[in-house]
């Protein structure tokens, strides 16, 4: 089932008619995530959980506080995960380059074990240009060539480096890492875009995003505190 077509159309969709029928102060990433679950307990027989415990993170996390949650995740019939389902929204406030790059790591890492994985986005077409155009968002390395964080032009598969040749999001990932310095993390994350709904709006339609994301074929873990740019003391682990 191509979930990433359903939901962009489907969430996309359900976003402008609450928006014809005068409801977009009460816009937000809950209010989005009422469409996301409807529309996955529907195409899965039932099988969506909500606020599921991050089945890597979670059991590693050893303060006390909140485990990592996923937004939704779907399960086979043998009550395992078979769809992990992340999502941002942008609206009063725009979700920082940040959070989204540790959604997408999040992601990778259960792709890696054999779990299809989506990434949402929405919000009005002009709020969304804005935060493509994001200098951390829309960057270069250090050899000039362009490394955006996600394509959100076309369709083609990217390539995410997590390694610190990006100045724009190094000190970012050096943050991430900061509490997950002898976890194993990929060397890069692996997107693919699905065409957004609707496909050529006006600035102020509301639009939705989907891309795919999967570990890289020759995936190479490294430790943070093996790499002289991310290496640190950790500190007690933050709440999510």
């Amino acid at each position: 089932m191509d979930y990433a077509k359903l939901l962009t159309n489907g969430v996309g969709a359900w976003l402008n008619f609450e928006a014809a029928c005068g409801r977009t102060s009460l816009f937000s990433e809950k209010y989005m995530a009422h469409p996301i679950g409807q529309i996955l307990n529907g195409a899965s027989g039932g099988r969506t959980v909500a606020e599921y415990k991050h089945p890597v993170l979670a059991p590693q996390m050893s303060a006390r506080g909140r485990r990592p949650e996923l937004d939704f995740v779907v399960l086979d019939t043998e009550g395992k995960v078979a769809l992990a389902v992340e999502s941002k929204w942008i609206g009063r406030t725009t979700p920082s380059v940040e959070k989204i790059f540790w959604d997408l790591i999040r992601l990778e890492m259960l792709a890696n074990r054999g779990i299809r994985c989506l990434f949402l986005l929405g919000g009005k077409r002009k709020s969304l240009e804005q935060l493509f155009e994001h200098t951390a968002f829309d960057a270069k390395d250090n050899r000039g060539m362009w490394c955006p964080l996600l394509r959100w032009d076309n369709n083609v598969q990217h390539n995410t480096t997590l390694g610190p040749t990006v100045e724009a999001r190094r000190l970012m990932l050096r943050k991430l890492f900061r509490d997950f310095q002898t976890f194993q993390f990929p060397h890069a994350v692996v997107s693919r875009r699905t065409a957004p709904f609707p496909a050529d709006p006006n600035s102020s339609t509301f639009q939705v995003y989907a891309w795919e994301i999967k570990s890289p074929a020759n995936r190479m873990p490294f430790q943070p505190r093996n790499s002289a740019q991310y290496h640190q003391n950790a500190k007690p682990e933050d709440d999510e």
